[in-house]
């Protein structure tokens, strides 16, 4: 089955690489192995205590799915506007690769594990990155019955950086913010085929502070619905992200699109 989705989610959704953008990641990229080449774009306000503005985002994206392992990079920049100051530049690298457990993943079924990462490659001090590296080990998984998909993921993110000296010290910042130096995260999602072309989306994150490493620790909800469209090896994902609880922005529109090169079947 063709996805409108490129891979969580990420993330993501279903699950992300929740330090910056959630990255979208089908549950049953590896059943087909081939190369995604795509792009997403970004658009948020928002407002905390020390900022406000918006900020938009473009991020090439490179995935390529096995039947043992899926794996994605994207390297996003910016557009931000704190206080009325105007900032361009690149934000923070992300990659993530996903396992699927065998005997978790056959028919309708799919489970595995997962790991994420972001790398500094945004100006912490401009408010494009962490300033850190942040890991991020997931659990995920995906029920498909027919023209329903659910999926979610239960995961972990951990800051490799001091108390000290990093962008979680002063709360939360755009694009980065809120994100703590160690949270749990969970996510939940589906999708509903309306058409042989056409999903409908629907999904909730939630991310907690744990222990006693987070100064300013928030606890955020984040809601999203939207449309994907597949055409061949086309995708196109159409979002709008609303917060309920931890406001790390305003509302942010989010828009995905990517084409898969099949390089062989299973």
């Amino acid at each position: 089955m063709r996805r409108a989705l490129i891979v969580a989610t990420a993330l993501l959704m279903a699950r992300s690489a929740q330090a910056q953008q959630c990255h979208g990641w089908s549950g049953t990229a590896w059943r087909t192995p081939g190369v995604v080449l795509g792009v997403r774009f970004d658009a948020a306000g928002y407002r905390n205590r020390s900022y406000e503005g918006d900020f938009e985002g473009i991020a090439p994206i490179l995935a390529w799915s096995h039947p043992r392992v899926s794996v994605q990079a994207m390297l996003p920049a910016y557009r931000l506007v704190r206080n009325g100051r105007v900032g361009v530049g690149l934000g923070d690298l992300a990659l993530a690769v996903r396992v699927p457990i065998p005997g978790w993943s056959h028919h309708h079924l799919a489970a595995g594990l997962g790991l994420a990462a972001t790398l500094p490659t945004g100006s912490a001090d401009a408010g494009l990155g962490m300033g850190h590296v942040m890991l991020m080990p997931e659990f995920w998984w995906l029920i498909e019955r027919g023209r329903v998909q659910f999926y979610g993921t239960a995961g972990f993110g951990r800051a490799l950086a001091g108390a000290a000296g990093d962008h979680h010290a002063s709360g939360p910042a755009p694009i980065v913010n809120p994100m703590n130096r160690a949270e749990v995260e969970l996510s939940v999602g589906s999708q509903l085929r309306v058409h042989r072309l056409l999903w409908l989306k629907f999904g909730l994150y939630g991310a907690m502070p744990v222990g006693n490493v987070n100064t300013a620790g928030v606890t955020r909800v984040i809601a999203s619905q939207g449309l994907a469209l597949s055409v061949r090896g086309f995708d196109l994902s159409l979002e709008l992200q609303a917060p309920l609880a931890g406001a790390p922005f305003l509302a942010r529109g989010v828009v995905q699109a990517s084409y898969r090169f099949d390089i062989g079947r299973r």
